[in-house]
């Protein structure tokens, strides 16, 4: 099952095996008994989440497990959404620090904007990357962060070429990011 997480305008599908979710109850039933005692969603403490709330509070974790590169646990936290939300195939994770924007459902609900081209994706990369510059002896260039729009340096290199190198690099994980990607066990 596919289970399509929009984070930051980036989709990505999570290939979930057949196997999580028919032999994933006993994991699921410990993330339900972590989150009876009630959680902090964002501003406000939930005494009681009910299915929706506990599915956002498994979907920001999903960030964590994402920004760890947990595969294994973004599959399982992924199933446990599919298995306590069926029916759900989409979820829009909210990344500005409010979980109850955090929402759920199917492909047939959303309308998600066409994934970019190879072309398109490439131009709106080169739009986020500055050129290459010499700064003193050493040569850098600048990336602008998705999430806070802010330019920020790429490390230094010795030579020109170099530079350009790390910063075709960069420019290939960009255009990787606005494309989305499917996440599954055999990147492991």
């Amino acid at each position: 099952m596919i289970l399509t997480a929009f984070i930051n305008d980036t989709a990505y599908d999570f290939d979930i095996p057949q196997e999580m979710l028919d032999d994933g109850e006993s994991f699921f039933s410990k993330l339900d008994a972590d989150m009876e005692g009630g959680y902090q969603m964002s501003r406000e403490f939930v005494d009681n989440p009910g299915r929706k709330e506990r599915c956002q509070i498994v979907a920001d974790r999903i960030l964590d497990a994402l920004n760890d590169k947990n595969i294994t646990l973004c599959l399982l936290l992924c199933a446990y959404i599919a298995d306590r939300m069926p029916g759900v195939t989409v979820v829009h994770v909210d990344t500005d620090g409010d979980i109850f924007n955090t929402h759920f459902g199917n492909a047939d609900e959303y309308q998600a904007a066409p994934k970019p081209t190879d072309e398109e994706a490439r131009n709106k990369a080169n739009e986020d990357l500055s050129d290459v510059y010499k700064v003193g002896r050493v040569y850098k260039f600048s990336l602008r962060d998705l999430a806070t729009g802010k330019w920020e340096e790429a490390p230094a290199a010795k030579t020109e070429d170099e530079a350009k190198q790390l910063r075709e690099n960069a420019l290939e994980n960009r255009c990787k990011e606005l494309k989305g990607r499917i996440i599954s066990l055999d990147m492991q």
